[in-house]
């Protein structure tokens, strides 16, 4: 073994450390861990007999308790080996007073059930005597009257009543366990309270244990039970307290996937609500409704997606043939002036090949028909015939839920007419109305069973109407072919090409498609998309899209020119077109009459009139010729809601009409408005906004299916709302009950959303359109906050995470943990074939999942993985990494508006390289996310397709098994139904069933920004927290494990029951068994003890201390190097509330700290650290107030400026240090890495080394301890938190006014009592140093040469305290006042000091020397005040050892009948001045 020697160590202090004593092997975690459980066990019959004991002491006055205690502590042989570590102090515990807490609680809740029920009846019976009734008389036998008596007894105030209210299962059960707990009682095991102790708290703490050590007989005894007492009393509040906090998580955890019908009436009380629900992903509203919008939003993202994959490609293959072409044409041309062909000219002809149109300009032949479909047109003919039938089917479909509304107003109005007792003649007429609802109602039934009858399988929107062999190469497509031939470009990119456009256009097709067959067109808007199958796009132009990224369209000089001459051309033809202008005789009879510029002045064919047309189009489509961001063209919100910007509430899902507005014709307006004439563009918009359209509408359909009926109605009519409410309902309309959806102004959507016009709940309305408040762009501080605080914490976001490269490592190295978490940790043969690669037999899930997301990065996904991509987005399952998600949605809301656009526009100016770096770290960051995602669900996919292969579900009866009409799988039915949320995907075919059970687990179990609650995504708004949404999504998803592997358990099913227990393992394991493991490897193959990690967390980083530290050596000094854990363990946000337990727990190894005072700590700091995301301030507000409010102090403690610097260097210092939070993180490691690689030392003098820094990396860098340096630091806060200790006391004494005895004794009680924690902590670290291997003498240059003085440094040495005495200026100055306040007010006060000062005496003198591992401290003991003449007492001088109270006590009862009465009241010290006396005589 080397011998680590540190710089001023002594032999002796060698000799020590190196002790066979010193060397002797921990005790493992097991073996401390059965320990304790021993111990607790043999603990239990030790508390009853004790507790035996104790009464028996009580009675007798005797000691037996104590020797009882002895014996059973002498014969259990495990207690050393419980007490060696924390986890054997936590098991011993938990199985002390777990068994009778459960037992005592079981016990109490049975007889507090009996006992409310006993109190119940006889409230019964007592309200029954009032009413006359005679005991014995059966209660039964009148329903209303019982009816009454319940009320009454509910609201009769007598103790009884008051007693039955009280009294219940919870109630005894919270007693009766509470009195286990006092049976097993344990004074190290101690109560919360005891965390009090020593503190200005003491006197409240009526549950702290008096652990006084110099009672004896039947006061020891009564000590005890009072001691007992306490413990069962808090234990009893304490388990009231976790079922009132289990109630209030459940309830958040458990929301109701129905949602809610109403907001509470209170604007507290309802903003509350709305906190708690939206921390929920559905927020107030149903999970139907956040499954169908996420499910809708989903699947217009595949769609888009498929689109920009299909533009990349036939933008990459028009720009390859350019070159070809061109040395073709030049080479046939005899023309000297060869013009060559561009990409635009080859993009505007595919769009019109598209469309089915001629470009005459184009090379080659004119074709023969007007119109070239791509399109066959007896396909056209079949499909469209397919489209109407399925389009009468979905209107037939949608009166099914007013079908169903009219029959439950039928069936109410029919249970009101047998309720309702009439007279002959009434009855008569309600037979009639009766018959009448019977008949309409038979009728109603009869359509909605012809309904299901006539559409059952065949009701759904078909997607694929339209199918590849519906196409040709028609005439243009086939002159662009064999051009590209001519050209010598090789037959597969020829067919790429063909099957690009064409793919195109199949596209194009099938989402009009969609759209026909929804039955929500109008006839002329049917009419014109059928006419246009095979031909439709929607013009897009510059004008009105929204362009990318903060930039803007321009109408140039050169466009309104372009405009001028194609409308100038048009006016000429009209002019020649119009009779009026040939001659008419003479000549030139019949000739066109020529005209000059100055002849057509002022008519419609003149320059000045057509650029006054056209100023006038430009000025009525709200365009500027210098930006499109004026504040009257519509963009944004605006031009989906076609709302103002500054409404309070946006609602974020509205339908947009873009492509059934009239498409504008004249070539002078598209030239004005920028006609987008390239197809990658174009193809991309139409769809985008046909997928839009279709599933917008298609959502809202949903909803009034699923809401307009039922139980769970939650859409109502106007004429429900008559019924309900009253014809005047509209005027008293409760904006937290109902919300109506107005019907929409624009003239081609009304009467397409299947809402329009309806009343929806409050909620639920909400929830529906996602609505959201828009205080940042309807209020200057909304502005202004945008801009100042918002702008740079989302840039310092981006800076620490999507701009760092070794960020970008660590995300994905964390992101493993999510297919850990779920299985994969301990995978099964399934697994290990899922994940193995193609060429060793497996199915290459990784493989694969790398292929698709490193190809979406660099742009080089084949077609097949693209429309896998796009799957995966349809599911929801990519797409949707946290920290992305929340920068995505904070730069939204920085640049809502165009006012944000405007402000930000210039990041469009960066070169075009920068942009393009920045969008693949983008893409980068989310694709290392995304690898885990796809793996976990090839993972879920795999599994429960061997799962459904075993229990017989297949495509053939997977939908009877969901309905649970397969005999002997109705568990799995039920099941399964239960995990399946998406149920259109389900319908489609077995593998959409297998695809949604799979991705619904996948959405919930790993972090999903898109499942975030309203409630974080506006915490993202505030000057707190970085990334909060990634906490809270742990939290979400973690809790969802848990219960899935508890589903799976609890399913009746064996193949389940087997993947939930090897899930929940799994889950545990990743959670808490690889950290815990990696901990313990690395101590051990670094040879570093319990005590040295426990030393080392007290010279960690604050945001390290509860973190996972793995030791991974020493440095030349013998300090300890570790690497927290905590940066690469995705699930560290859930571990450290129980590392702060334990740490705390840990940190009372050899003091006399009970176990739930170090309990109460630890969970102080676990809440500190639950709320850290949340609290903490954001990266660039840290900086701020850094150099600002904490005036150029960093929350570490290192300084930004100095006081001493000149104010211009202190701004200049403050704009560095906030400017280094809009850095890369990585920039600060690589200069590590590059010093490390030099031997270059940094400014502060640290020389680091490659071995430590590589690591970094991956998230496993090296960090060298320095207990020593720490303690520099240590010592400078110690001393100023004294100052302020001292403080406490004198400053609220010397503000000038009169104070008595009690203030001055209260405050010294207080000052000392943080002067004695403030000692206590500091001599922790000193003695946490001393275990790192710090020398005395090294300790002793650190600390004293930071102005500790001499005395205080002892007591640190030695452990020991003293409180101080009042220094002479306080007690001059206090006097000072007292005189100068007697003159004020002619009076002769004592100075109150005199008459404190023998209490301060009797404070200093209990607690002199007092161990600084104990908290025995005696501040807050009563004592009753002295009286005048006693004060004259003279005080001995105090001496080197302190008086022993138990001396005192017992020397007292030897000369008992000579002491005067008030002997127990006087101070210790007057006690032993009087029993010397008696002595000297």
């Amino acid at each position: 073994m080397a011998v680590i020697y540190q710089q001023g160590e002594s032999f002796a202090d060698l000799q020590k450390k190196y002790s066979p004593e010193s060397q002797e092997d921990d005790v493992g975690f097991f073996e401390s861990a059965l320990a304790g459980v021993a111990t607790g066990l043999w603990n239990i019959p030790k508390g009853f007999v004790s507790l035996g004991a104790e009464l028996f002491d009580l009675v007798g006055d005797t000691d037996t308790a104590r020797d009882v205690e002895q014996w059973f502590d002498d014969v259990n042989p495990f207690d050393d080996e419980a007490e060696a570590r924390t986890v054997g102090k936590i098991t011993q515990a938990l199985t002390q007073i777990a068994p009778l807490a459960v037992s005592g609680f079981a016990l109490g809740a049975r007889a507090g059930g009996r006992l409310a029920t006993g109190l119940n009846k006889r409230a019964a019976l007592l309200e029954a005597k009032k009413l006359g009734f005679k005991e014995g008389e059966k209660l039964s036998r009148d329903l209303a009257r019982k009816a009454i008596l319940a009320k009454r007894a509910g609201k009769s105030f007598n103790l009884t009543n008051v007693g039955r209210k009280i009294m219940g299962k919870t109630t005894g059960g919270v007693i009766g366990g509470g009195i286990g707990e006092a049976i097993v009682a344990d004074e190290d095991i101690g109560t919360l309270a005891d965390i009090a102790k020593g503190t200005s708290l003491e006197p409240y703490a009526i549950t702290m244990m008096d652990k006084s050590t110099d009672k004896e007989g039947r006061d020891e005894a009564f000590r005890r039970l009072k001691n007992r007492l306490k413990f069962g009393t808090e234990g009893a509040l304490f388990n009231l307290g976790i079922i009132g906090a289990g109630k209030g998580i459940q309830k958040i955890r458990k929301v109701n996937p129905d949602g809610i019908n109403e907001y509470a009436p209170g604007f507290v009380e309802r903003a509350v609500q709305k906190i708690r629900l939206n921390l929920s992903p559905q927020g107030p509203g149903s999970r139907f409704t956040l499954e169908a919008l996420k499910g809708s939003d989903d699947t217009i993202k595949a769609i888009e997606f498929s689109a920009l994959e299909s533009a990349k490609e036939l933008d990459r293959l028009s720009k390859d043939m350019i070159d070809p072409i061109n040395n073709f044409l030049q080479k046939q041309s005899v023309d000297k002036k060869f013009s060559p062909v561009t990409q635009e000219k080859v993009l505007e002809r595919i769009q019109d090949i598209l469309e089915g149109k001629v470009n005459p300009k184009f090379i080659g032949p004119l074709p023969k028909n007007k119109k070239d479909l791509l399109l066959r047109a007896d396909r056209a003919e079949q499909a469209l015939a397919k489209i109407k039938i399925n389009k009468g089917h979905q209107q037939l479909l949608s009166k099914a839920p007013e079908i169903k509304n009219q029959i439950e107003t039928i069936d109410q109005a029919l249970k009101e007419i047998a309720a309702s007792s009439v007279d002959d003649q009434g009855r008569l007429l309600n037979q009639a109305a009766k018959s009448n609802f019977l008949k309409r109602r038979a009728q109603l039934v009869n359509q909605l069973k012809q309904i299901d009858q006539n559409l059952k399988g065949s009701a759904r929107v078909k997607r694929n109407i339209f199918k590849r062999d519906d196409y040709q190469v028609n005439d243009s497509l086939k002159r662009l072919t064999t051009l590209m031939k001519d050209s010598g470009i090789d037959t597969k990119t020829v067919k790429q090409l063909e099957d690009s456009v064409i793919n195109m256009r199949l596209g194009m097709d099938n989402l009009s498609s969609i759209l026909m067959q929804g039955g929500k067109l109008t006839d002329d808007q049917y009419k014109t998309f059928s006419s246009e199958v095979g031909g439709y796009i929607n013009y897009r132009f510059k004008a009105f899209d929204k362009l990318p990224l903060f930039d803007k369209y321009k109408v140039t000089s050169e466009t309104r020119k372009k405009a001028f001459d194609l409308l100038k051309a048009d006016r000429l033809r009209s002019y020649a077109l119009d009779e009026k202008n040939y001659f008419t005789s003479g000549p030139n009879k019949g000739k066109l009459i020529p005209a000059t510029e100055q002849q057509l002045k002022n008519t419609k064919y003149s320059d000045e009139k057509i650029y006054e047309e056209i100023n006038k189009f430009i000025s009525q489509q709200g365009l500027d010729v210098d930006d499109v961001l004026a504040p009257e063209f519509k963009n944004g919100v605006q031009a989906v809601t076609e709302a103002p910007a500054t409404k309070a509430e946006i609602e974020a899902v509205s339908l947009s009409p873009d492509i059934l507005k009239e498409r504008i014709a004249e070539p002078w307006q598209r030239e004005v408005l920028g006609v987008v004439k390239d197809p990658t563009y174009t193809f991309h918009a139409t769809t985008s906004r046909q997928a839009r359209l279709a599933f917008g509408l298609k959502y809202m359909d949903d909803l009034n299916k699923q809401f307009s009926s039922g139980p769970n109605k939650k859409i109502f009519t106007y004429d429900d709302m008559v019924k309900e409410f009253g014809p005047e309902f509209e005027k008293n309309l409760d904006p937290n009950k109902f919300k109506k959806v107005e019907i929409d102004t624009r003239p081609e959507l009304q009467g397409m959303s299947a809402l329009e016009g309806k009343y929806v709940r409050a909620p639920e309305y909400d929830a529906m359109f996602d609505v959201t408040s828009n205080w940042l762009n309807n209020t200057q501080v909304g502005l202004a906050y945008r801009y100042m605080l918002l702008l740079p914490k989302g840039a310092s976001q981006v800076a620490k995470t999507i701009l760092s490269p070794f960020t970008h490592v660590r995300n994905f190295v964390s992101a493993t943990a999510f297919a850990a978490a779920n299985g994969a940790i301990l995978p099964n043969l399934t697994d290990v074939q899922t994940l193995a690669p193609k060429a060793l037999g497996g199915k290459g899930a990784l493989g694969d999942a790398y292929k698709l997301t490193a190809g979406r990065v660099f742009g080089t996904l084949p077609k097949e993985q693209a429309e896998q991509f796009a799957r995966y987005q349809r599911l929801g399952i990519v797409g949707t990494q946290v920290e992305q998600g929340e920068i995505a949605r904070l730069t939204r809301d920085i640049a809502g508006g165009a006012s944000g656009a405007k402000a930000l526009k210039k990041l469009e100016k960066l070169p075009s390289g920068v942009k393009k770096v920045f969008g693949k770290l983008q893409e980068s960051y989310i694709a290392e996310d995304d690898f885990w995602k796809i793996t976990t669900f090839e993972l879920e996919r795999n599994r429960h397709s061997s799962i459904l292969n075993q229990l017989g579900i297949n495509k053939a009866n997977y939908k009877a098994v969901l309905n649970g009409e397969v005999e002997g799988l109705e568990k799995a039915g039920s099941y399964f139904a239960k995990k399946t949320a998406r149920k259109e995907i389900v319908d489609e075919s077995f593998e959409g069933f297998l695809d949604e059970i799979s991705a619904n687990m996948v959405r919930n179990q790993v972090p999903n920004y898109e499942y975030i609650g309203r409630t974080a995504k506006a915490l993202r708004q505030s000057p707190f927290g970085n990334f909060i949404a990634f906490p809270l999504e742990i939290m979400r998803t973690g809790n969802n494990i848990v219960q899935q592997s508890i589903d799976e358990i609890t399913s009746g099913i064996p193949q389940l029951r087997d993947l939930g227990l090897r899930r929940l393992l799994s889950f545990g394991t990743t959670v808490g068994g690889i950290p815990y493991t990696l901990s313990e490897v690395f101590k051990a193959k670094n040879n570093v003890s319990d005590e040295e990690m426990k030393a080392l967390r007290r010279f960690v980083p604050e945001w390290s201390k509860n973190s996972t530290l793995l030791v991974t050596g020493r440095d030349e000094k013998g300090n300890l190097k570790y690497a927290d854990f905590s940066y690469s363990h995705a699930y560290d946000f859930l571990l450290r509330p129980y590392n702060s337990v334990v740490n705390a727990i840990a940190q009372t190894d050899g003091t006399n700290e009970s176990l739930k005072q170090a309990l109460g700590k630890g969970l102080t700091d676990g809440v500190v650290e639950l709320m850290e995301p949340f609290t903490s301030e954001s990266i660039f507000i840290e900086g701020l107030v850094d150099s600002t409010i904490r005036r150029g102090i960093g929350k570490d403690g290192k300084r930004v400026w100095s006081p001493a610097d000149d104010p211009l260097v202190k701004i200049g210092k403050g704009v560095l240090h906030v400017g280094e939070t809009l850095t890369p993180g990585s920039i600060a490691q690589l200069k590590r890495i590059g010093q490390a690689a030099t031997g270059k030392t940094d400014k502060y003098g640290n020389l680091f080394n490659l071995e430590d820094e590589l690591p970094g990396i991956f998230g496993f860098r090296s960090i060298t301890s320095d207990p020593a340096k720490a303690l520099t630091f240590m010592t400078t806060g110690f001393v100023k938190d004294l100052k302020n200790a001292d403080n406490l006391f004198t400053a609220p004494l010397l503000r000038g006014g009169r104070v008595t005895r009690e203030d001055i004794i209260n405050s010294y009680k207080y000052s000392q009592a943080q002067r004695f924690s403030i000692l206590k902590e500091m001599y922790k670290n000193i003695d946490a140093a001393k275990t790192l291997g710090v020398s005395n003498s090294v300790i002793s240059r650190r600390v004293k040469r930071r102005g500790v003085r001499k005395d205080v440094f002892n007591q640190l040495m030695q452990g020991k305290f003293t409180p101080t005495r009042p220094s002479d200026f306080f007690i001059k100055r206090l006097a000072e006042i007292n005189r100068d306040l007697n003159k004020l007010e002619g009076t002769q006060v004592r100075s109150p000091y005199f008459e404190a000062l023998p209490e301060i005496n009797k404070i200093i003198l209990d607690n002199r020397n007092l161990s600084l591992k104990d908290d025995n401290v005696k501040f807050f003991e009563s004592v009753e005040p002295v009286a005048q003449q006693e004060t004259s007492v003279q005080i001995p001088p105090v001496v080197t050892a302190p008086i022993n109270p138990n001396v005192v006590n017992q020397t007292s009862n030897q000369i008992g009948s000579t002491l005067p009465p008030n002997f127990d009241s006087l101070p210790v010290a007057q006690r032993a001045k009087i029993i010397e006396d008696f002595f000297r005589t």
